[in-house]
This record gives C-alpha cells, structure tokens and sequence, in this order.
C-alpha cells in the first residue's frame, strides 16, 4: 500500500494543473473576429509574426494576422479588422514586440487631423496601409552585430599591425632620431645663438640704460644753456643797438663831411675849368697849354704803354681780404678770423688766416713727479694768444679747391668745394687735436651780396661732446669759467670779403673823404 500516496499526490497535481488550464483557458480572449474586412501591409522585416498575431490600436485589440507572405521583395502581411473599425487610409502601422524575445504584433496609428478639417478616408476592405514604420527588432539588431563583427575584427587586426609598427620604429629609427637630436643639443646648436641673444639684450639694454643716463644728464643742463643763450640773444641785441646807433652816427659824420667838401670841390672844378681852357699866366694856364699840346699827348701816352706793358706782368696776381665771426651755439664761444687768399697764377693759391678765440694758443702740458709715489702731476697751460693757418691750395676744374699746410697752428688739409650757380661754398678741415681722433670742421658759406657770406657748419664733428666741470675752490670766478664745453659743436656767423678792385673803389672813396674832412 505504499504507493498509494504517491498516487494521492499525483492526482492532486493533475487536478491543480486542469483547474489552472480551465481558469487560463475562461480569461483568455478569443481569437474569432466576427464581421470582418481585411487589409494590408508591407514590411522589410516580417520576423517575429505569425498568423493570429494580434493588430492593436491604442492598445485594444481590433483584429489579427490573416496570412504572411512574399511580394516584391517584401513581407505581406494580410490582416483582418473588425467590421467596427474606422482606421483612416493614411494611418501609420509599425511592427511591435511585447519582450525583446516574444512574439511581435501589429500596432496601427491612427492618424488626427487638424481641428475643423475634412475628416480622411476611412480604410476599406482590400485596401492598402502605404505608410509602414519598420521597427527595430531583437534579431535585426543582433544580424546588424554579426555582419559589424568582421569589420571590428579587421580594425582591431589593423591597430594591431599599426602597434607593431609602430613599436618596431620607436626602438629602431626613433631611438636613432633622438640619438642624432641629442647629439645635435650637445653640439651647440640651440645655446649659442640663445646665448648671443642674450648678450645682444644686453648690449641694447646698456645702450638703453646710456641713452637714459644721457638724457638725464641733459635735462640738468638744460637750464644752464638756455640761460647762455637767452644771455648771447641779449648780448646780440645789445650789440646790433650799439651798432645801428654807430652806423647812425658814422653816416650823420659823412654827411658833414660831404658838405664840408662841398666848397673844396667847387674849387676843384674852377682849377679844371681853368687847365682845360688853358688862360692866365699862373699855373692853372701853364698846365692848361701842357695838357692841350698834341706832343706832349703823344709822350704821355708812349710812357703809359710802357708803364702798361710793365704791368702785364702783374695781372695774374689777385687777392681777396677779408673778415669773418663765428659763435657757437652751445658752448656760445666767439671767434674772429682776418683772412687773406694770394692767387699767383689761376690754378695755386695761398691762404693765410688769424684766428681770435677763447680756445687761445696750442696748450703746453708739463709732467712732474709726485715723491714717494708713482704717479705724475700733469699741468696743461693754454695762453691766451693767436693762432695761425698757412696752406697753399690747388684749384681742379675750376670747383674743387685742395688745400695742405698749417691749420689753427697744427698740421691739417682741406677740400673747398664751388658751386657758383648756387652762390654756395664747402668747405672741410682735418687738422691736429688734443685726442687720438682728428678734428674735423665742416663749414658751408652762403653769398647773400657781392661781398657779404652767412656762414654755419659743424666744428670738431668726430668728437663726442660734453661738460668739463671746474674746480673754483673758494674764490668767486664768472659763469662761463665754471665749465667748459669739448667736443662737437655747431656755429653760425658772418663774413665779409673783397677783391683788388674793391680795396682800390674803397681807397678813392674814403681817400677823398678824408681829403675832405682834411
């Protein structure tokens, strides 16, 4: 009787399992449709469907798959609606999965028009439902993975390869490349034009920081130069008034003279009246008869050819005088030049020139031993004397002018260069100075009228300028010795210069002035 447990328990579960396939089987809808029309799709994909699958709308189920087949390339799927069913032609029917491994059904979607608008043709039997939606599926998704797999295996292959490579030419070429680059760092390549670099920063920076110190040092003088100027403007505004009231005074002179020779010269012409017309026996008639006498005409004029043959000889040689003043324009220095230049024949010339100035003479320098030490006492004295210039000179062509001797007392050459159209002369000097570097003066002269130069340039051009302070102790000395200006500086002047022939005009003129005045 042992097994009559085991079959209590067997039926047990039979019945359990027939009361739960009775209670399933009472819930379960129906898949009989009654009044009916059919329709149809066509998918790509049909998978997943099989005849009886539901057709929802919204949810609710309004028919089912009537049939599955092939058109065209395409999946028809046959279906068939409730006669109740209004489903509008252009209504939108996609394919849905209730799991991602369950059976898929038909999900149509109705579609609303707008608010007051003709309402659509509803479908009918037979119809068509042209707007499908393929919807992705489980197994869509996985044949997409499968054919995707080579592709990703190829790409893997190939970053693989490419890691060999790349791994190959890191420790072969790349380690020689670095190798080679290393060396090339070694070698100086890229340090020695950062270190010059570095040097030329620092070159501009110290011609930076002189040009600031300079400036600096200029802004404390300027002060003290424009209080030198104003003083030479008031000096030369002094100096023109005193010279307008000379002139002034000179010109009411020679007007007394012209009219105190008045009488002499009306004497004069009653003597000439006389000679000319030779009468009375004194010696007005006498010189009179002497001059009107034809022979004695002709011996006067045999001995002037001869006096003139004589001094053909002399006509080559021609001189020109003159005088010239100079001030400079910072250190406000005046300077007077008496200049001569002798031609004795068109192309050599000798010029001479006297120079006053507040340079003075050469300097002297005197070195005396310091007991018990080895350093020296230099003493530089410079007499307030003249100094000379003595040159003789080429003429080129007629516009350049070469010159070599003695200038401002040391030896020195020069170059004049002519330009007659402009009315303009150049001149430069080289000549001895107090320094390893030569003293250049570059001079330009203007003709403003016949006899009357302006004249300006740049003296000791080569040479830096700057101030030479003054130690004054405790005595009180002027402005002007309490430093002394060296080096370049600029100066504008005046000159005057005349000819043979102008010294000739100047002695008839003022000769007979002084004869009047006599």
């Amino acid at each position: 009787m042992k097994w009559l447990p085991g079959l209590i328990r067997a039926a047990v579960v039979i019945a359990l399992v027939a009361v739960a396939f009775l209670f399933v089987r009472h819930n379960m809808p129906t898949s009989e449709v009654g009044e009916h029309f059919t329709a149809y799709a066509l998918f790509r994909d049909g998978t997943r469907l099989a005849t009886s699958s539901p057709v929802m709308i919204a949810g609710v189920r309004v028919g089912e798959v009537s049939r599955l087949s092939i058109e065209g390339g395409f999946a028809r799927v046959d279906l068939r609606l409730r006669d109740d069913t209004n489903v509008p032609i252009d209504s939108w029917v996609t394919k849905r999965a209730e799991s991602a491994f369950g059976d898929s059904y038909i999900e149509i979607i109705p579609t609303g028009g707008e608010e007051g608008a003709p309402v659509a043709r509803t479908l009918q039997s037979g119809d068509r439902l042209e707007h499908v939606m393929e919807g992705a599926s489980t197994d869509t998704l996985l044949r997409t993975i499968a054919r995707t797999m080579p592709k990703i295996d190829n790409g893997l292959d190939t970053i693989h390869d490419f890691s060999l490579t790349g791994r190959h030419w890191l420790a072969g070429v790349a380690e020689e490349r670095i190798r080679d680059a290393d060396h090339w760092l070694d070698e100086g390549h890229i340090e020695k034009p950062l270190a010059k670099a570095e040097d030329a920063v620092a070159r501009f920076e110290a011609r930076v920081d002189s040009a600031a110190s300079a400036v600096h040092d200029a802004r404390r003088s300027v002060p003290d130069r424009i209080a030198r100027f104003d003083k030479g403007v008031t000096g030369a505004r002094t100096n023109m008034a005193d010279f307008k009231t000379g002139f002034h005074d000179a010109l009411g002179k020679v007007q007394s003279g012209l009219d105190d020779i008045d009488p002499t010269v009306d004497k004069m012409a009653e003597v000439v009246t006389a000679i000319n017309n030779g009468s009375g026996e004194d010696w007005k008639g006498t010189l009179g008869r002497l001059v009107n006498d034809s022979d004695v005409a002709d011996t006067l004029e045999d001995g002037t050819e001869t006096i003139h043959d004589a001094s053909a000889s002399l006509d080559r040689f021609k001189s020109y005088l003159g005088v010239r003043f100079e001030e400079s324009l910072v250190s406000f220095e005046p300077r007077l030049y008496v200049t001569a230049e002798l031609y004795s024949r068109p192309d050599s010339f000798y010029l001479i020139e006297l120079e006053k100035g507040q340079l003075g003479g050469l300097p002297a320098d005197q070195l005396v031993d310091n007991p018990g030490t080895p350093a020296f006492t230099r003493t530089t004295t410079i007499n307030d004397s003249i100094r000379f210039t003595a040159q003789f000179g080429k003429v080129l062509g007629g516009r350049v002018r070469l010159r070599g001797g003695f200038k401002d007392s040391t030896f020195g050459a020069g170059m004049d260069l002519l330009a007659d159209e402009i009315r303009l002369r150049l001149s430069a000097d080289v000549f001895g100075s107090f320094a390893r570097t030569p003293e250049l003066k570059l001079t330009g002269a203007l003709q403003v009228f016949r006899t009357v130069y302006i004249v300006g340039g740049i003296d000791d051009a080569l040479a830096r300028p700057g101030y030479l302070p003054i130690t004054i102790g405790n005595t009180t000395v002027p402005t002007r010795f309490q430093e002394v200006h060296y080096g370049r500086d600029y100066f504008m002047g005046a000159s005057l210069t005349f000819t043979d022939a102008d010294f000739a005009l100047l002695l008839r003129v003022y000769g007979a002035l002084i004869v009047g005045l006599l």
